[in-house]
């Protein structure tokens, strides 16, 4: 299950078979609605309707069985005889629903006339050279065809399932041949789209939370740069020795949420943030860290930062970007942040301006570390250099407040040595 924060593994409290599925992948569905019905093979199932499969759309009045191939996918539970409902098998059901078969016109063959997957199986050979019979197409490969701009009513497509059923190995084939053929070029002016997808799940939240950070706060972006000479040297000092008595390596984004964290509580205004026409600062010091994920971003929090020391925070981030990247991160875990700092310099980037996550008031983005010539006590030396830069809500922190909030993060940076007291 889905949140707009967080994607979350539910365990069913109960064992059983999965019997009815009201809403599918990709839905919408307010908290406490049900979303399926598990129960025993013969358990009456509550009527919601019959929508039944995932991808499934509620079928016309007319029987589904004589409908085209752009029908909705219908598996009608009618009773087989004085009140008695059809004996299907789970899996069988499944099979039924994805070729959009009437159970109610099969006969079973399993026990006590239960129908079984073999009889579906045999009805769709059955049904092979029918006229005008649906196109038999698994849901996968029906959506992975509307990705690809493939028209399955037109395309003539083989396919290679049971009884002539399209799967998904036979759209790729198709659209591979497609793309080599003598056709495949597009028109003068034309462009030709190499997929379609809608945006769902964590992508879409991402989506609408940037373009309402956008829309909405009007963001002020400042930058400096630090000298990470003394940084580098501190974490080098730290690395080996932290890492042999606590099993722990010490990153530069450690070292980067600590000084996020000393520079709030140093700088209470950027710890803010405004909601409705409420100013609220924040007595706690809960730093985001974004971190990527297989799907897009998510920021989980380490909590009260301003009081834990650069081992316990390192231990804290090692762990929480453990929980993002194996999809365990509990609600609590991605709440409560009162402000983001983002690293980019492992790929190479030296410098960015991050969009505030809201309903935070500000962000900061940290670049990667570079050499350059600088003056030295009247030498010219190789020193380490690192790009900084805070964007700010403007309507409650102004160009000064983040100004010098920067500048104490700068400070901490070339005198690392505050950063261990």
């Amino acid at each position: 299950v889905m949140t707009d924060k967080v994607s979350l593994e539910v365990e069913s409290y109960n064992s059983g078979i999965l019997r009815k599925i009201l809403k599918g992948e990709g839905d919408e569905v307010p908290v406490t609605e049900v979303v399926a019905y598990i129960g025993t093979a013969d358990e009456e199932i509550p009527d919601h309707g019959d929508q039944v499969l995932p991808e499934e759309t509620k079928a016309e009045e007319a029987p589904a069985s004589t409908e085209s191939s752009s029908g909705a996918i219908k598996v009608e539970e009618k009773s087989s005889d004085a009140g008695n409902r059809i004996k299907i098998s789970p899996l069988a059901r499944k099979i039924a629903g994805e070729n959009n078969i009437d159970i109610s016109k099969i006969s079973g063959s399993g026990p006590r006339e239960r129908i079984v997957k073999e009889d579906i199986e045999k009805f769709i050979a059955a049904a092979g050279s029918g006229e005008g019979q649906r196109i038999k197409i698994s849901p996968l490969a029906r959506k992975i065809a509307k990705e690809l701009g493939i028209d399955i009513k037109t395309a003539k497509i083989q396919g290679s399932g049971p009884g002539g059923r399209i799967v998904k190995e036979d759209i790729i084939a198709f659209g591979k041949k497609e793309d080599t053929g003598p056709e495949a070029g597009a028109a003068p002016g034309e462009l030709k789209i190499r997929s379609r997808t809608e945006l769902v799940g964590m992508r879409k939240v991402i989506a609408q939370r940037m373009s309402l950070s956008k829309s909405t706060i009007p963001h002020i972006v400042l930058n400096a740069k630090a000298d990470a000479t003394n940084l580098i040297e501190l974490r080098e000092q730290l690395k080996e020795g932290v890492l042999k008595k606590h099993g722990v390596k010490i990153t530069f984004t450690d070292l980067i949420l600590r000084a996020a964290a000393i520079a709030l509580r140093e700088n209470i205004e950027v710890n803010s943030s405004l909601q409705g026409n409420d100013y609220i600062i924040y007595e706690n010091v809960n730093v985001g860290m974004a971190v990527s994920v297989e799907d897009g971003l998510i920021v989980p929090t380490i909590f009260s930062c301003d009081r834990l020391e650069i081992i316990d925070i390192a231990k804290k981030r090692i762990e929480l970007i453990e929980k993002a990247k194996t999809n365990k991160l509990t609600l609590e875990e991605i709440q409560g942040g009162t402000f983001t700092v983002t690293n980019l310099g492992m790929f190479g980037i030296r410098n960015f301006s991050a969009i505030i996550n809201p309903p935070q008031a500000a962000i900061l983005a940290v670049g990667e570390i570079y050499l350059e010539p600088a003056a030295v006590d009247g030498k010219v030396e190789i020193r380490s250099f690192m790009d900084i830069s805070i964007a700010c809500d403007h309507r409650i922190i102004d160009g000064a407040k983040g100004a010098k909030f920067l500048q104490n993060i700068v400070e901490l940076v070339e005198n690392p040595a505050m950063l261990v007291i």
